[in-house]
């Protein structure tokens, strides 16, 4: 078996296996009418529905509502005292004749064969054939009971109940005799569920060449009405059908309903006015009310086109456009339409408002292309447009773009310069020239050589070369190579990589113990700030003993020892905190002071007489050379001293009791130093 047999035996048994399993069910409609009420049923499924046409359909009525009061104990009746089945062939002789509907539907009940469209050969094709004619049977079968309720009352499948009364309401049941594998179902209404069918609405009339389109309202009606009719009128008094059988939607899907219905009528002549009505009919054949008659007169085609004859150019955004067209063909159109476009290919845009059908120029001012293609569009009474060929203008363009605004940038700290800027609004732009300078003062160069497009663009800048600005500015450039004045210079500051330039000593002195040091500031221009620092010699760790914020360039340090040697470093440093080399940045100076260092800052001698003393008390300047030791020297006045005690560093009181009455005694105390450095002596004279 051929892959194409076996692939349509699997699409069919889902296809089976579908209706199976798709619960059979009887789908009720009813209607109420001044004095009646039809009903009107069929089967859901072609299997089912072949096999009820032979078992016939059973109804029953139940009274449920009487005087406004649901009933306790609602009233059943059987409707078919014998199940409803198709009236005998002989009897529909006289239908068919005058109902073609009613002719499909006894074909469908009767007919031996039921014609389809194609012809199947072979067994399969049989079985195809089979399945595809009961389903044109059914299907068919359902639309014409649609179209004739008559018809569908001589089949056994709508039922009209005259004995009904208006104050009670009824729910009809309707089954398939001795079926219970389909579903029954029920309707219901009473006599006070009748009203009026309305007239479709939004009912109009589109005129054409020798035709009209029709369209009117669906979404709204297709639940009340199965089909339309339109009726057609000369004078507005005669009406006909323009079509035999009415007009049915098949468009209408449940995934893409329609909005509305449409349908295309031809007109004998397009200088004569028709009237055009419409109404619907139900399913159970009721004529609704007609639509109010509208008008309607075909209108010419366009068959001459207009054409460009000519142009004048007044500037480089203005001209001058003529063309020709019949003036005896003049009543036939609205007027004309000017289409622009920058190539012949377009696409083209509308640039005039309609101009009447008498002018043939036009002054056309607006922002020209450097090539411009005009076409011209006659524009017919139903909206119809027919187009001329294109003709060429190219004005003379000697004005330069607008000069570029709005460029900014940033640099990253890879050197990536992003540029970006505000488009230009000239249509015959070209691009833009991108400009560059490292200086200021410096040439700027074409970095790109030609137009660039857009209005981003993308730079490199090296990090390692010593200039800390680069500068940019853009030029537009139009079709005729016009450039315009570059743009405001854009300043970009470089991420700093580079440390500043190091300051160096110009000069130091050893002086009284102290250090004097003068240096040179950096000439790199991003210093913010220096750092003077100070290590004895043999250290490894600096010690920062001055940061400098302003122009001072020399320095005294008097925190310093006496005998020993130091080394001083200045650093610079920059607005990336960047910090300046060492190397060149150093002094080292050996501090020698033979000045005697005052250390003694307090010095007081009491005599005490009542206990024949005299106390002496010192201390000393903090923050000096440390004391390791105090020698005191002792004499009566005019007499050479001698050395009297030798103390600790650590002792600052001493009592004298060698003393004589009314003598005058000079004490010289003299400091001895850890650093070896001469200590100030200091005299102290007291009257015993």
């Amino acid at each position: 078996m051929s892959p194409n047999k076996l692939l349509f035996f699997f699409l069919l048994f889902i296809t089976i296996s579908y209706s199976q399993n798709k619960r059979a069910a009887v789908m009720v409609n009813a209607r109420a009418q001044k004095d009646k009420i039809l009903v009107r049923w069929a089967v859901n499924t072609p299997a089912e529905w072949q096999k009820a046409n032979k078992k016939g359909f059973v109804i029953t009525r139940t009274t449920v509502v009487r005087d406004g009061n649901v009933l306790p104990k609602p009233e059943k009746t059987l409707l078919t005292p014998k199940p409803l089945i198709a009236e005998p062939l002989d009897s529909w002789m006289d239908l068919v004749q005058k109902d073609n509907n009613a002719a499909i539907i006894a074909q469908s009940i009767y007919g031996e064969s039921f014609e389809i469209s194609s012809a199947k050969e072979g067994d399969l094709a049989k079985i195809v054939n089979m399945a595809d004619e009961l389903d044109q049977r059914y299907t068919f079968a359902l639309y014409a009971a649609d179209m004739s309720f008559t018809g569908a009352v001589k089949a056994g499948w709508g039922f009209v109940d005259t004995n009904v009364k208006k104050n009670e309401v009824y729910a009809y049941q309707v089954s398939v005799f001795e079926s219970p594998q389909v579903k029954e179902s029920s309707y219901m209404i009473g006599l006070k569920d009748y009203s009026e069918l309305p007239a479709p609405t939004d009912f109009i009339a589109i005129p054409d060449d020798k035709k009209v389109l029709l369209s009117w309202d669906y979404e709204t009606f297709k639940r009340i009405y199965t089909s339309f009719m339109v009726e057609k009128s000369s004078d507005g008094i005669n009406f006909s059908p323009i079509t035999t059988t009415p007009l049915v939607n098949l468009n209408d899907k449940d995934e893409h309903p329609s909005k509305n219905m449409y349908y295309v009528d031809t007109l004998s002549v397009n200088d004569k006015v028709f009237h055009y009505r419409l109404y619907g009919i139900t399913s159970f054949g009721e004529k609704g009310e007609f639509t109010k008659p509208i008008t309607v007169t075909g209108v010419a085609a366009i068959v001459t086109p207009a054409r460009l004859v000519d142009y004048n150019i007044i500037n480089s955004n203005e001209v001058n456009l003529e063309w020709d067209y019949p003036k005896e063909s003049e009543g036939f159109i609205q007027g004309y339409e000017i289409n622009l476009a920058n190539n012949d290919k377009g696409p083209y845009k509308v640039v005039s408002k309609i101009i009447p059908p008498s002018e043939r120029k036009l002054n056309f001012k607006d922002n020209l292309y450097p090539s411009n293609y005009f076409t011209i569009s006659v524009v017919g009474k139903n909206n119809q447009r027919l187009t001329s060929q294109s003709m060429l203008v190219q004005p003379v363009d000697s004005i330069p773009p607008a000069k570029p605004i709005g460029l900014e940038g940033v640099i990253d700290s890879l050197g990536t310069v992003r540029l970006k800027w505000k488009p230009n609004q000239e249509k015959d732009l070209r691009g833009y020239r991108l400009l560059k300078a490292n200086n200021e003062g410096e040439e700027f160069v074409d970095i790109y050589h030609q137009s660039y497009v857009g209005t981003e663009y993308k730079d490199s800048v090296s990090l390692k070369m010593t200039n800390s600005k680069v500068y940019y500015r853009i030029a537009a450039e139009d079709m005729r190579f016009n450039i315009s004045d570059p743009s405001d210079i854009l300043i970009l500051d470089k991420p700093d990589k580079i440390p500043p330039a190091a300051p160096i000593f110009k000069d130091y002195e050893n002086k009284d113990g102290k250090v004097h040091l003068k240096w040179i500031r950096s000439y790199s221009e991003d210093v913010i700030s220096y750092s003077l620092r100070r290590r004895e010699k043999g250290q490894e760790k600096w010690q920062e003993i001055k940061q400098i914020n302003d122009t001072i360039q020399e320095f005294t340090d008097d925190r310093v020892e006496n005998r020993k040697t130091y080394q001083y470093a200045i650093l610079a440093k920059d607005k990336s905190n960047l910090w300046s080399s060492l190397d060149h940045s150093t002094v080292t100076v050996s501090v020698l002071n033979f000045t005697p260092v005052k250390i003694i800052t307090f010095l007081q001698g009491t005599a005490d007489r009542e206990n024949k003393k005299i106390v002496l008390s010192w201390d000393y300047a903090k923050n000096k050379s440390k004391v390791i030791g105090l020698s005191i020297y002792k004499n009566a006045k005019g007499t050479p001293p001698t050395l009297w005690k030798e103390l600790n560093g650590n002792i600052f009181t001493l009592e004298d009791k060698n003393l004589k009455i009314n003598q005058e005694y000079e004490y010289h105390l003299i400091p001895n130093l850890e650093s070896d450095s001469p200590a100030k002596a200091e005299t102290l004279t007291v009257i015993y």
